[in-house]
C-alpha cells in the first residue's frame, strides 16, 4: 500500500477561532492555615509546586534584602551543605528555582510525581533549617555586585531600571534601584534578623497529573512548617522624577524608554488597551517596526508592552538606536501615536491582529506550566477566569472606533514618560 504524502505546495485552511475551553483549576484546603490552586493537567508523572511568598520591595528593610534571604535557602542546612543540597535534587532529576520580583518571591519546585515526597521532604527542610553560613553568602554577595555592575553597564537595562524610577520615584519600592553600595553594605546578620519573612504563608499552586496521594503528600510534609503572617508592608506615595535624558561615556548608541502609568487589569478598558497596544507595538507586525525597523531601518527592534504590578501598571515603549538618530526615531513614535488617534485602522490590519492575538492567546494554554503561569497570574490580582473570557470577548468584538477612543484617551503625548540612556 502506498503512502499518500501530504501536499506542501497547498497551505492549511484557514479556521476561524472560537472562544477557547479553559483548564479547571480547583482550590483546595490543604489544612486550616493553607490551601492550594490545583491544575491537573499533562499526560506526564510530571509536577511543578510554586509556593509565592508575599515578601518584595514593598515588605522588605532594605533594598535587596529578599533576593539575600531567598537565594541563601539554598546554600546550606544544620544537615546538608549546598553541594550535596545540589546533589541531592540532580539525584532525583528534579529542580528548583528562586526568583525574588518586585511583589514577592517564587519557589518553583519540577520534580517527577514518583520522587515528590522525597524532593518536598527537602524542600521543606530548606525553608525551615537554612542556617545561612557565612562563606557562602560573601560568595552570593560578590556575585550581587557583579551582577548589578553589569545591569549598570549595559544600556538597555539600565534604562528600563530609570523608566521605573522615573515613573515612580527614587523612593518608591517599585522606583528603587539597589545600588553596589547597597548590595555591598547587606550583612550576613541582616539575613538572619530577617529570616522569619521566609516562613511568610504562602499563595500555593500545584500542577500536572495530581492525585489524592499527591494532594496528600504535600499536605503533611507543608504541616510540619510554621508559617508565619506576612511580613507588613509601608505605604508609599508616587513621586515620579520625570523625563530624563542620561549620556554614558563611550556609547555609541541609545537605549530609549518612553511611557506612562496605567489602569490595572481590574479597569473594564484594559482589554481594548492591549489590543491598541499590540497594533502599535505589541509584536513583530506592528506599526513601530513597520516603520522604525523596517522602513526608516533605525533599530533592529521596538516595542511597547504593559507591565502588571501587583501594586500598579505601566506602559512602555522600549528601543535601541544610534546617538545621532534618538530624535528621529522620538519623531516617528510620536508620530505613530498620533496616527492611531486620528485615523481609523484598517479592517485587514485589524482582523490581522486579532488572528494573532487569538492564536497567542490559545498557546498560552497549550502545555500544563504554560497553563500554570496563566492561572497564577489571574489568583495573584484577585481575578476569576472569566477575565480571560471577557478578553478573548474583546479581540473578537473589537472596532476601529474603539481603538481611536483608546488611543486618545490613553496615549497623550504630554502625559508620556521619556527616559533616554546613552
Amino acid at each position: 500500500m502506498k503512502t499518500q504524502l501530504m501536499d506542501r505546495t497547498q497551505a492549511p485552511a484557514a479556521v476561524e477561532i472560537d472562544r477557547p475551553n479553559l483548564p479547571t483549576v480547583e482550590k483546595v484546603k490543604l489544612n486550616n492555615e493553607l490551601e492550594a490552586y490545583v491544575l491537573n493537567q499533562g499526560k506526564q508523572d510530571v509536577v511543578l509546586l510554586e509556593l509565592i511568598i508575599p515578601v518584595g520591595r514593598y515588605q522588605e528593610p532594605s533594598s535587596g534584602l529578599a533576593y539575600y534571604l531567598f537565594k541563601m535557602l539554598t546554600e546550606g542546612t544544620t544537615k546538608y551543605t549546598s553541594e550535596e543540597i545540589a546533589s541531592k535534587f540532580d539525584f532525583f532529576g528534579s529542580h528548583l528555582e528562586i526568583t525574588p520580583t518586585l511583589d514577592h518571591v517564587s519557589i518553583k519546585l519540577y520534580t517527577l510525581s514518583r520522587f515528590f515526597e522525597e524532593v518536598l521532604d527537602l524542600f521543606c527542610h530548606l525553608l525551615a533549617d537554612s542556617n545561612f553560613p557565612e562563606h557562602e553568602f560573601n560568595i552570593l554577595k560578590q556575585i550581587r555586585v557583579q551582577q548589578i555592575k553589569q545591569q549598570e553597564a549595559k544600556n538597555n537595562v539600565f534604562a528600563s531600571l530609570k523608566f521605573r524610577e522615573a515613573l515612580y520615584g527614587a523612593d518608591h519600592p517599585y522606583g528603587r534601584k539597589v545600588s553596589i553600595e547597597q548590595a555591598k553594605e547587606v550583612s550576613i546578620q541582616d539575613v538572619i534578623a530577617f529570616q522569619n519573612a521566609a516562613l511568610s504563608k504562602p499563595t500555593i499552586f500545584l500542577t500536572g497529573r495530581i492525585t489524592d496521594k499527591e494532594l496528600s503528600i504535600l499536605t503533611n510534609k507543608l504541616s510540619t512548617i510554621n508559617f508565619s503572617d506576612s511580613v507588613q508592608s509601608e505605604s508609599y506615595v508616587i513621586n515620579p522624577v520625570g523625563s530624563e535624558r542620561i549620556k554614558k561615556d563611550g556609547s555609541t548608541q541609545a537605549s530609549i524608554r518612553l511611557g506612562k502609568l496605567i489602569i490595572n487589569r481590574k479597569n473594564p478598558d484594559i482589554h481594548n488597551f492591549k489590543i491598541t497596544n499590540e497594533i502599535l507595538g505589541g509584536y513583530f507586525g506592528s506599526r513601530l517596526m513597520k516603520n522604525i525597523r523596517e522602513e526608516k531601518g533605525l533599530t533592529y527592534g521596538i516595542h511597547s508592552s504593559i507591565l502588571h504590578l501587583q501594586q500598579s501598571s505601566y506602559w512602555s515603549i522600549g528601543s535601541e538606536v544610534l546617538l545621532d538618530k534618538v530624535d528621529l526615531a522620538l519623531e516617528e513614535i510620536h508620530k505613530e501615536i498620533k496616527t492611531l488617534q486620528t485615523e481609523p485602522v484598517s479592517d485587514q490590519e485589524l482582523n490581522m491582529v486579532t488572528n494573532y492575538m487569538k492564536g497567542k492567546f490559545l498557546t498560552s494554554f497549550d502545555s500544563p506550566f504554560s497553563s500554570h503561569n496563566m492561572i497564577k497570574s489571574l489568583v495573584l490580582d484577585g481575578l476569576e477566569t472569566s477575565y480571560y473570557f471577557s478578553y478573548f470577548d474583546a479581540i473578537q468584538s473589537i472596532n476601529a472606533d474603539t481603538i481611536l477612543q483608546v488611543a486618545n484617551k490613553y496615549f497623550d503625548k504630554d502625559s508620556l514618560t521619556t527616559v533616554i540612556v546613552g
